[in-house]
């Protein structure tokens, strides 16, 4: 079983020179990578002592820096907690209070947005300062080494914790799966403060790989890598491949190996375009959740078309599809999506309640509802919680979701319900476009793919959405615009 940063030290030795990380403004080899994070651990242990058990939280940008003191918390048995700078100030300050670190590093650029970090916390130039002191603490495997905090799209941010061995002990099942080497070089442009990029982040420096990064996501900055760069493996969520698109000729394509994306729902049509974008790659699109982590994964094949599929279960994990009261479900029948895996989180930080919902014995469930189909394919619907009720039937609004974003020209989607005296709750629509649409038409491709109780009874158009760090829409901002949920007003 292994920690978290252990390869680091063997990369050190044997590859010193090689590229560890390429960033807009710096690069540094494995050789300094190592000695940057025993620095700044000695460091760390001068400011606060033993790191072992200690929760540190920081708010730094997305650059080798972040990686560093994630690495020097983690390896050392202390339990890094990254914050999000696009968080609100009032969000900001709930998690600290709900998190209470010993310790605060910020960088002073989010000084302005963020106050409280001076009374907080340390600048981390001034923490690179201090004195260093001898470490001697050392995280074992089943150590928490990590809180991330949940967007809080759908209610109030939870802080999903996780052990040393439900990651570091997955890194060479995902090397096998997406068939990763050392020789790769790997370019990971969302932040670090989402899962999905840090875990790539992670693995790909223990895999002893040169890791790419950017200050944030930018489809032309991602491009001019890919084009100078050979990048062999790109890590997406499914509305940035279509940012890459929408700026990309259609003559030109990418000498990509492999794409691996998670984070949404990504649709047949937009994966059919990301093959032409990137004709040469193996295209990887992985099931998971905070909670959760790997679920299922398969590969894209063009003429393959069923909408929902998830594929093959990861490595070591088991998969089930049961009712509300635990009970198992015949083909065909909706009910909860519940998994059996070492690569489950270790509870919510400080909410026994919440974390007994997600577990049943040695199985858990995310809320996501989900199907067999009569050829065994597991088909996921949605979560519980975004379930509406109208005139007694329920609807997933991911199904909706997925059939409006299949009308040409239709850019994103977002389906919600809104109370209603007559159907208790009416199913609303919100959605962008980047060409003029004609909604009559949009309405009658909706009543040609699904059953009309299914069919939005409202329609809206906007420029643009909100959209989470994980790269999704934030629900919860679209429905406050357009009207409340049942119960919430």
């Amino acid at each position: 079983m292994a920690v978290i940063g252990d390869k680091l030290a063997y990369y050190a030795q044997e590859h010193p020179d090689k590229l560890a990380i390429h960033t807009q403004d710096k690069k540094i080899n494995y050789q300094d990578l190592q000695a940057d994070i025993q620095r700044l651990t000695r460091k760390l242990t001068y400011f606060s002592g033993n790191l072992s058990g200690k929760k540190l939280g920081f708010l730094l940008r997305n650059d080798i820096d972040w990686l560093e003191l994630f690495i020097a918390i983690s390896h050392n048995g202390g339990i890094a907690i990254p914050f999000d700078p696009k968080w609100s100030e009032v969000q900001l300050d709930q998690i600290v209070k709900d998190a209470s670190p010993d310790l605060l590093v910020y960088d002073p650029v989010y000084l302005e947005r963020f106050p409280l970090l001076k009374k907080a916390g340390i600048e981390l130039e001034q923490l690179q300062t201090l004195p260093e002191a001898y470490q001697a603490s050392k995280a074992s495997p089943e150590d928490l080494f990590y809180i991330g905090y949940t967007s809080g799209t759908t209610g109030d941010p939870k802080g999903f914790q996780r052990t040393h061995s439900s990651w570091a002990d997955c890194f060479q099942e995902g090397q096998r799966v997406f068939s990763l080497s050392e020789n790769d070089r790997i370019l990971c442009p969302g932040p670090l403060v989402h899962s999905h990029f840090l875990y790539a982040a992670v693995q790909a420096l223990h895999l002893g790989t040169t890791l790419y990064l950017t200050p944030t996501f930018d489809a032309h900055e991602v491009s001019e890598i890919l084009t100078n760069e050979r990048i062999t493996v790109l890590y997406i969520v499914p509305t940035m491949c279509e940012a890459i698109q929408r700026i990309t000729p259609q003559s030109q394509s990418f000498p990509l190996e492999k794409l691996i994306s998670s984070g949404a729902k990504w649709a047949y049509e937009a994966k059919k375009q990301a093959a032409f974008l990137f004709p040469e790659s193996s295209i990887y699109e992985f099931y998971g959740a905070s909670e959760l982590s790997f679920v299922s994964v398969q590969k894209f094949d063009i003429s393959r078309k069923i909408p929902g599929a998830i594929g093959k279960p990861f490595p070591q994990v088991t998969i089930d599809i049961r009712d509300e009261h635990g009970g198992e479900v015949f083909d065909g029948e909706v009910g909860y999506l519940f998994v059996k895996s070492p690569w489950l989180f270790a509870g919510y930080f400080n909410r026994p309640e919440e974390t007994s919902k997600v577990f049943s014995g040695s199985w858990a469930s995310a809320g996501d509802l989900a199907y067999k189909d009569q050829q065994g394919e597991v088909i996921l619907i949605g979560r519980s919680q975004n379930m509406i009720i109208s005139g007694g039937l329920n609807i997933y609004p991911e199904e909706v979701e997925q059939v409006i974003k299949t009308f040409p020209g239709i850019e994103e989607a977002v389906v919600f319900g809104v109370e209603d005296n007559y159907w208790g709750e009416k199913v609303v629509a919100v959605y962008s476009q980047s060409q003029a649409i004609e909604q009559e038409h949009l309405k009658a491709h909706c009543i040609e793919l699904l059953p009309r109780y299914k069919c939005p009874k409202e329609w809206h158009v906007t420029a643009e959405f909100p959209y989470t760090t994980s790269g999704k829409p934030a629900r919860k901002e679209v429905e406050s615009v357009y009207g409340l949920r049942k119960g919430e007003g």
